[in-house]
């Protein structure tokens, strides 16, 4: 019942806990913490005799729990909690990284997961945090793996990124290394540049070096072949190529992929460094070694073959053309031969010795001579007696020979000999021996072959037709040439030719091209023209043919190329080096005249601007400033060939210093646009009055031949006239056009000449009894008159005289064709010399006799406190002085520049200056006598002045300075063209320190003062004539007051300078008056000092009366006024009276001869 009712209440019950531990079974307990209660039903005691239900504590299986005082069943742990065993109370919580399994235990996360919180039934893969996430090792976070590292496989932990990779921090993996990169070391964060000139292995852990003939810079991602014609020297690991070597090319190495330089083969080629390939040589042009980088022709006497192959010439032969490409050498013809092998001409046989085959010579046998290579026979009249001779010897005069001959045959009667059928030579020879003759022969010449000019006596002449020319329709003539036979000396005679002729060989195939020109051949025109121009030299017909070529090209294009230009200037120099001696100069000047035009309006149209165009005698160039440049220079060593002209920046220096031009042009105005023609010589501008320069072979040989060829021009032989002067064109003739001009144009030249006659000492020369200078002239060609000629009007010449090697200017009014003319002058005729010395003697006279003068008033006290004394005084001083200057400067300065003062120096301005001042110092002072002696006799009323001496010194001294400076500096001035200053001296003379005669100053500045002065003096000279002849003396009789009043007149004349009158009619024409004048002018001039000593002294009372008294021989000196002393004074008046106290008189008869006044007139 107990059971029953247990099993019942517990069944009622329920789960109950309290199930008693008691044996009693009298009360319910709880199951200890960890248990549960358990029913054993019919639980079999006593041997299964008692069976019944029996309530137990049994422990919580794993995974269940029960708490203490928990009246309930186990209960399962909560998720992430487990119990590991039987009966436990409390359940524990898995940890981080572990996570619940069936409630029972706490595993650890699989790899790779982690648990990041305790009691977790699941882990979490790291994976899904990133692709660089992974579990620590307890699992209980996930880490992310540092840079230069990757989670494992498992992701428990991180490992380096292996060599060759690199992870950094914005990578999720480990990356390999890109491009030229590369690491080294696992782990790595970056991966490392391979140095330029490398690039990384396979697996990137490493560099390797670019092969040979490959590089790496460093914007290339690998390496790279060199470029064609590029290698790297044989060098690996090069981060650049360089170039092969210009005869070289490249290809590749074998078994490699890079490429290496190679030299070329012969008959091959590279022009220049970095070539890739070699090219073959074009015919005719060779290589015949490797490694060249050029070809090349072969040379002269050998001939192409092929392209790597010259062939040598052998003997015989020879190759001239190195263009020739047949492989075959040229035969020497006759007379010519080669005697050893790889010649490049044919020769003449050495003297002695005659063509025999193309590759022998033979020697000439008697009879024979050698000429041009060939073994001749002598000709008639002419023998040779022995082999090996290089001319046959004349035959005697009275001798002749037929030809081959080594004997002369004695001349017989002409007429025998021609009967005997002599030939013509011969018996012409024996006649020309009794007389000078020429022997009949061919002239050749430019015009042609002139055959058979005939055997002619001496002075005897002959005419040929012109063989080019054709016939005058109205007379059916044609031009002639003719043939004179001249004296050479006084046994020897000549042929002279003399061509009027026009038409040379070349004149019909430059006319025919005329027709051809169009506007679009004008180069293939030219062209020609240079090729015909080139074949020989040119006559007057080609310069008129060739002309109108250059006219059509200039009417066809209104532009001339820069070829067609060069060939112009080509051929016309050419032409310019021909035989164009003509005894028609009317037709040369018209057709000159043209072709000078015409390669003007060449220069104009040109289409190269600012470029010289140049050949060996003629130069143009086109000048295009847009800035109006002042002038443009040109440098010129050789003044015979114009392709040496340059430009300053054409390597102009000279001892680091620039150097000086040898043309220059300019104009103050500027020089926009300008056509320039420059020509070596005169050939396109004849005249009568011009000739060529003498030939020589130094400065000093010319000059010697210019000066003996003078010397019949100014020292002809007696009763010969004097030969025309000759004038010299001495510069490159300039053609220049600058268009239209504005007023007051001047254009300034500066030219050197092309010879240079030196300084005064030797372009100055006494010829016979005249003194004779070499000038330079500038001149411009006039072609407008009816006979052309070069004129000087308009055009001034500057240089200096004492150093003309420093060039010339040429300053014109104008532009067209300029040149330095090159003549004589005369500067001094023959009777100069007889006048100087004439000056010198009275002049030295005049000196002595101031000098006296001077002296001897100054201590007569008496009388040198008068106003005329004084006056006279002052005048004789400055009258000393200008004549000691002037004597002075013989010895001073001489005509040749070798004195002590230079001509146009600043010494010798100063001297010109001085004796400038001097002279009209002493022309003031005459007329300050003039006037005095007005006041003296003729005025008398009202004559006092005073302060007299004082305000006619001021007068004397102070008017005349300003004349000397004005003149100096207005008509001294300096000119600079291109860069070179010259000074023109227009002020001082050219071959004294003195004014230069017949110029503006010279008639402004010291013949205007001096005709003022005669003038005032005249005008005294005639009222005091007036009063000298109205004057008498009782005591004398009509004809010694006559002559007393004539002495007066010559003594005042002279005195007041009057005879310097003389000077201004002593350049009438008239030659001998005109040399009357000059010895009268000399006289009264040079004599102005003895006149003075005269009149001054010898003739003054009061002068000799103190002397006498001085020296004891007079014991009481005269009285001024009456008496003794009007016996010897022509100006002394007879009468005193007491009117002379108060200077009152009445009229001029009354006027005495005071002390004051006019006591030593």
């Amino acid at each position: 019942k107990q059971w029953y009712q247990r099993r019942v209440a517990i069944t009622a019950g329920g789960l109950s806990e309290k199930i008693s531990a008691k044996t009693d079974l009298t009360s319910c307990v709880l199951c200890p913490a960890g248990t549960e209660k358990t029913i054993d039903v019919d639980k079999e005691f006593f041997d299964s005799k008692i069976k019944m239900s029996v309530f137990t504590c049994e422990p919580c299986v794993a995974g269940k729990y029960r708490e203490e005082g928990y009246a309930g069943k186990c209960k399962d742990c909560t998720s992430g909690h487990v119990t590991k065993s039987d009966g436990l109370a409390i359940c524990t919580i898995c940890p981080k990284g572990k996570y619940e399994v069936g409630l029972k235990e706490c595993t650890l996360c699989a790899d790779g997961k982690v648990t990041k919180q305790e009691g977790l039934t699941v882990c979490t893969a790291c994976s899904v945090e990133g692709l660089l996430s992974y579990a620590n090792s307890d699992q209980s976070a996930c880490d992310t793996c540092e840079v230069g590292t990757v989670p494992n496989t498992d992701r428990t932990e991180c490992e380096d990124c292996e060599a060759g990779e690199y992870r950094g921090a914005g990578d999720t993996t480990c990356q390999t290394c890109a491009g030229v990169q590369y690491s080294n070391l696992p782990g790595s964060v970056s991966c490392k540049n391979c140095p330029v000139g490398q690039v990384p292995n396979t697996d990137k852990v490493g560099c390797d070096e670019c092969e040979v003939g490959m590089y790496r810079g460093s914007l290339n991602a690998k390496c790279v072949v060199c470029a064609g014609g590029y290698h790297t020297d044989g060098e690996t690991g090069q981060n650049e190529c360089i170039m092969c070597s210009k005869g070289q090319k490249t290809e590749t190495i074998p078994s490699q992929t890079g490429i290496q330089c190679v030299d070329c083969l012969p008959g091959s080629y590279s022009a220049a460094d970095g070539t890739a390939t070699c090219s073959t040589c074009a015919s005719p042009t060779v290589t015949l070694t490797g490694k060249q980088h050029e070809c090349v022709l072969c040379e002269l006497g050998t001939v192409y073959v092929k392209s790597d192959t010259c062939k040598t010439c052998p003997v015989g032969e020879y190759n001239d053309n190195q263009d020739k490409v047949d492989g075959v050498c040229k035969a020497c013809e006759s007379p010519l031969v080669t005697l050893t092998e790889k010649q490049s001409e044919c020769v003449l046989c050495e003297k002695g010795k005659g063509w025999d085959t193309p590759s022998t010579c033979r020697v000439c046998v008697a009879g024979e001579y050698s000429d041009e290579g060939l073994c001749k026979s002598c000709p008639h009249n002419h023998v040779s007696t022995t082999d090996g001779l290089t001319e046959c010897t004349l035959c005697p005069n009275g001798d002749h020979s037929d030809e081959k001959a080594t004997v002369c045959l004695t001349c017989e009667e002409e007429g025998t000999m021609k009967e005997a059928g002599v030939n013509e030579l011969q018996w012409q020879k024996c006649v020309a021996d009794e007389g000078v003759a020429c022997t009949k022969q061919d002239v050749d010449s430019v015009y042609g072959l002139f055959q058979d000019v005939s055997f002619m006596r001496a002075g005897k002449s002959e005419e040929k037709d012109c063989l080019y020319d054709e016939a005058d329709p109205t007379t059916n003539l044609k031009p002639k040439a003719k043939f004179s036979c001249e004296l050479i000396s006084e046994t020897d005679a000549a042929i002279k030719p003399t061509y009027n002729c026009i038409k040379t060989p070349n004149t019909a195939k430059i006319e025919a091209l005329t027709e051809e020109i169009t506007a679009e051949n004008t180069d293939d025109a030219s062209s020609q023209l240079n090729e015909f121009a080139s074949e020989g030299a040119a006559g007057i017909g080609d310069i008129a043919a060739a002309a109108d070529v250059l006219e059509k090209i200039a009417q066809s294009a209104t532009e001339v190329s820069e070829a067609a230009t060069e060939n112009i200037v080509s051929a016309v120099s050419s032409m310019a080096a021909g035989d164009l001696v003509t005894d028609d100069i009317a037709q040369k000047q018209e057709i000159s005249k043209k072709m000078v035009a015409n390669i003007k309006e060449i220069a104009k149209r040109t289409a190269v601007a600012n470029k010289l165009i140049k050949s060996v005698n003629v130069a143009i160039m086109k000048v295009q400033n847009a800035d109006g440049a002042k002038d443009i220079s040109f440098f010129l060593p050789d003044a015979k060939d114009l392709t040496q002209l340059g430009q300053p920046g054409d390597g102009g220096e000279e001892g680091g210093k620039p150097r000086q031009p040898s043309i220059a042009i300019g104009s103050a105005t500027g020089i926009k646009e300008m056509s320039v023609v420059l020509i070596s010589g005169d050939a396109f501008f004849p005249t009568k009055s011009t000739g060529p320069l003498p030939a020589g072979n130094s400065t000093s040989e010319v000059r010697d031949t210019l000066w003996s060829d003078l010397k019949g021009e100014f020292d002809p032989a007696e009763g010969a006239e004097a030969a025309e002067s000759l004038k010299f064109v001495n510069s490159v003739v300039l053609e220049i056009d600058v268009g239209e001009q504005e007023a007051g144009f001047v254009l300034n030249l500066y030219i050197k000449p092309n010879f240079q006659i030196g300084d005064t000492a030797n372009n100055m020369k006494k010829m016979g009894n005249r003194r004779v200078q070499i000038k330079y002239i500038c001149a411009w060609y006039d072609n407008k008159a009816e006979t052309a000629e070069w004129k000087t009007d308009g055009c001034e010449t500057i240089y200096d005289s004492s150093a003309v090697e420093a060039g010339v200017v040429c300053s014109c009014s104008h532009n067209t064709s300029f040149a330095v003319l090159m003549a004589a002058e005369e500067i001094d005729p023959g009777y100069l010399e007889v006048q100087s010395l004439m000056s010198q003697i009275l002049l030295g006279g005049s000196v002595l006799g101031l000098i006296a003068t001077i002296g001897l008033i100054l201590p007569a006290s008496a009388i040198v406190t008068t106003r005329s004394a004084k006056v006279n005084i002052c005048f004789s001083i400055a009258l000393l002085l200008a004549s000691l200057l002037f004597l002075l400067q013989d010895i001073f300065i001489k005509a040749d520049n070798t004195g002590l003062i230079q001509l146009k120096s600043i010494g010798c301005a100063v001297y010109t200056m001085l004796q400038h001042y001097m002279w009209l110092v002493v022309f003031m002072w005459t007329m300050i006598e003039g006037f005095l002696m007005y006041l003296s006799l003729v005025q008398v009323f009202g004559s006092h002045i005073s302060n007299y001496m004082l305000k006619f010194n001021l007068v004397a001294y102070g008017v005349p300075i300003v004349f000397p400076l004005a003149g100096y500096f207005a008509f001294t001035k300096k000119i600079t063209v291109g860069g070179v200053e010259v000074v023109d001296h227009q002020y001082m003379a050219e071959t004294m320190c003195f004014l230069k005669p017949g110029t503006i100053n010279f008639y402004a500045l010291f013949f205007g003062p001096l005709i003022l002065a005669i003038i005032v003096n005249l005008v005294f000279f005639g009222l005091v004539l007036k009063v000298i002849r109205n004057s008498k003396n009782a005591n004398l009789s009509d004809k010694e007051q006559l002559m007393r009043q004539m002495k007066a007149a010559v003594g005042v004349m002279v005195l007041l300078g009057t005879g310097w009158v003389l000077g201004v009619f002593m350049n009438i024409p008239a030659p001998g008056l005109q040399i009357t004048l000059q010895y009268l002018f000399i006289v009264f001039n040079a004599s102005q000092g003895i006149f003075v000593f005269v009149f001054y002294v010898l003739l003054n009372d009061g002068v000799k009366s103190f002397w006498l008294e001085k020296l004891g021989m007079n014991t009481a000196a005269p009285k001024s006024g009456g008496g003794a002393s009007t016996a010897t004074n022509v100006y002394a008046n007879a009468s005193t009276s007491k009117q002379e106290a108060d200077h009152t008189y009445s009229n001029a008869a009354e006027f005495p001869a005071k002390k004051d006044d006019n006591a030593n007139l």
